[in-house]
């Protein structure tokens, strides 16, 4: 089958679901900027984050209850514009593409500073619209070839680095992530049934370990992604398992992530060579 504006459409709705999906999550924790209602933000030695705060944009959204309101609304508004605008067939969309892009990484990296929120959560919103910015089939084409090719490539350097820093070959490394990723939580509810889990854990670091290695395994696997589209079904099945087994042990949500699934699903679809 033929890859074909149905599967755009299609793919512009996969993504809107997924951010409202995200969006609701990001509601119901209260880390919506109005919700968080900063008062102060920390920097990184982040060269784009340095750039946009020379203009003091944060001091004005910690200032400004209206400007937090506006902001938050058009981090919702903006991905159903397009989102509408791509399956009704607007010329608007390839605009709405790139101001959603860009907009979506002014506002990760407001939220991440002014929140425990990491802008990598972010990517997928910031990079993903840059897909409908492309008019013809074969620019969507390769453009969606693309997308794909960097999920693949930042899960497959995931498992390198475990590699080349030795803590898949390191038995208690998986022992030593839990203890100091819930150490607050272990202290402050020691009788909980997750506190309790995690010291079973931490105490047979044979058991943690095979998770941790399973999961490196995991990410190892997403190499075969460069060679075949065959296996994207598969490696769909094991990216969300990865990511469900990382937000219940580590407390970790990189369900955002999903929405990258996308490029997968879609890339059994060929090029029409006569387009």
């Amino acid at each position: 089958m033929f890859l074909s504006l149905k599967h755009r459409k299609q793919f512009a709705i996969f993504y809107f679901v997924c951010f409202v999906i995200y969006y609701g999550w990001y509601y119901f924790h209260g880390l919506l900027l109005h919700q968080l209602a900063p008062v102060f933000f920390h920097n990184r030695p982040d060269l784009t984050v340095n750039i946009i705060m020379l203009t003091d944009v944060q001091h004005a959204v910690m200032n400004s209850h209206p400007l937090q309101m506006l902001l938050d609304c058009s981090f919702i508004l903006l991905p159903l514009s397009l989102c509408i605008s791509c399956v009704a067939g607007y010329r608007v969309q390839y605009f709405l593409a790139v101001l959603t892009a860009v907009f979506n990484l002014l506002y990760a990296i407001l939220l991440s500073l002014m929140s425990p929120l990491s802008i990598e959560g972010f990517t997928g919103w910031m990079l993903l619209p840059l897909i409908f910015t492309f008019k013809k089939e074969v620019s969507f084409y390769y453009a969606l070839q693309t997308m794909r090719y960097f999920f693949l490539l930042i899960f497959f350097s995931a498992a390198l680095w475990k590699i080349r820093a030795g803590g898949l070959f390191n038995t208690e490394q998986m022992s030593a992530i839990l203890l100091k990723q819930h150490a607050a939580y272990l202290v402050t509810a020691p009788g909980n049934w997750f506190s309790k889990f995690i010291n079973y854990l931490v105490i047979h670091k044979q058991l943690s370990y095979i998770i941790y290695l399973a999961a490196g395994l995991g990410e190892l696997v997403f190499v075969i992604g460069f060679f075949t589209r065959k296996y994207d079904k598969l490696l769909i099945i094991i990216f969300i398992a990865f990511v469900s087994l990382d937000y219940f042990l580590m407390r970790i949500n990189y369900f955002s992530w999903t929405a990258f699934l996308g490029c997968l699903w879609f890339s059994r679809h060929k090029l029409n060579q006569q387009v």
